[in-house]
């Protein structure tokens, strides 16, 4: 078996070309290469600290509505406390007048009531009079002057309230 024993010449042409080619890609195409890599790692950078300063710009606004929303929760405790406070002043005004009327009502009645009993009064006392007229003339049988009959009654009728009672 034949050793495969590379010949000079073709080992030289070979080293050559190769040479070439690396000096050839390192002018023309190694130096864009580079810079595309560079630029490409610049970007990456540039947006992994934009994405940095997003998120500790969101972290601030979180952290801002979270203060807000503590202070609006605060706002709407003390409108609940006095939506409250002022519904048990309505309350205490409505059972105030409610209170109010029921009085008033209650002196009206009282008065109404006084001055039915006088006029009751008034009518029992006139009938008793017309009764004991009556009563008279029938014992008597015979018709005496009503004015002056009734002038006696009221004043016996009279006499009879101021009399002390037992």
């Amino acid at each position: 078996m034949d050793m495969v024993i590379p010949k000079l010449p073709q080992l030289l042409t070979t080293l050559v070309g190769f040479l070439l080619v690396v000096w050839i890609l390192s002018k023309y195409a190694w130096g864009p290469i580079l810079d595309l890599l560079d630029q490409r790692r610049e970007k990456i950078e540039k947006d992994y600290t934009d994405a940095e300063q997003t998120l500790a710009s969101a972290e601030g606004l979180k952290a801002d509505f979270e203060s807000k929303l503590v202070d609006i929760k605060t706002i709407e405790r003390e409108r609940i406390q006095d939506a409250v406070k002022r519904g048990e002043e309505l309350s205490d005004n409505i059972v105030a007048k409610a209170r109010s009327d029921a009085q008033s009502t209650r002196e009206k009645g009282l008065q109404d009531l006084e001055i039915e009993s006088q006029k009751a009064q008034i009518r029992l006392r006139d009938d008793v009079v017309t009764m004991a007229i009556g009563a008279a003339e029938k014992v008597i049988n015979t018709k005496l002057d009503d004015t002056e009959h009734r002038r006696l009654i009221q004043e016996y009728i009279d006499t009879l309230g101021e009399l002390p009672h037992a």
